[in-house]
């Protein structure tokens, strides 16, 4: 169940997979937590990037205008290939931009899966290092309060943006 979890986070790529990973490591431990956590990214990764081309079908004209789709719309095969990694490297890069970007291009998935997981192994690992010092340091019931409340407030925080964010007009 969690293996589901872990992909379904890794698809939508929108709610960071830090809310998960100290689970995996306190359910599994340090070797089954992280290669849960680092097979649910990049499982995760690779459905969202179908899923995402399936979607660019029914993308909007507005948001292909994007700077961060132009980006990837401008660019070879190659370019993207290095910019996913690159971007993945990245620890605040939204990785379902990041995915929705690449999934515009022409990348083909097992270039796009290999990318993906080269340049998340390294942001993955360092958020397993801290998942893991978190589920030393803290008691297991302090532990999952303190991620169901800053789930809460991160899910909270973006249903408000969304909410706030002025309204397009249409003529």
């Amino acid at each position: 169940m969690l293996l589901l979890g872990n992909i379904a986070i890794g698809a939508i790529g929108i709610i960071p997979s830090i809310f998960i990973t100290p689970v995996n490591l306190d359910r599994f431990g340090l070797v089954g937590g992280s290669i849960l956590s680092i097979s649910g990214e990049i499982i995760g990764a690779l459905f969202g990037f179908w899923l995402y081309r399936y979607g660019t079908k029914h993308i909007p004209a507005a948001w292909q205008q994007h700077r961060w789709f132009r980006f990837f719309l401008r660019q070879k095969k190659t370019t993207v290939f290095w910019a996913i990694i690159a971007f993945r490297l990245l620890p605040f890069a939204p990785s379902g931009a990041v995915t929705a970007g690449a999934a515009l291009t022409t990348i083909s998935a097992p270039a796009f899966f290999s990318a993906s997981s080269l340049g998340k192994l390294p942001a993955v690992s360092i958020e397993i290092a801290i998942a893991f010092g978190l589920t030393l340091w803290m008691p297991r019931p302090v532990l999952y309060s303190s991620i169901g409340i800053a789930l809460f407030i991160f899910i909270s925080a973006a249903l408000f943006r969304k909410r706030s964010a002025p309204k397009s007009r249409t003529q």
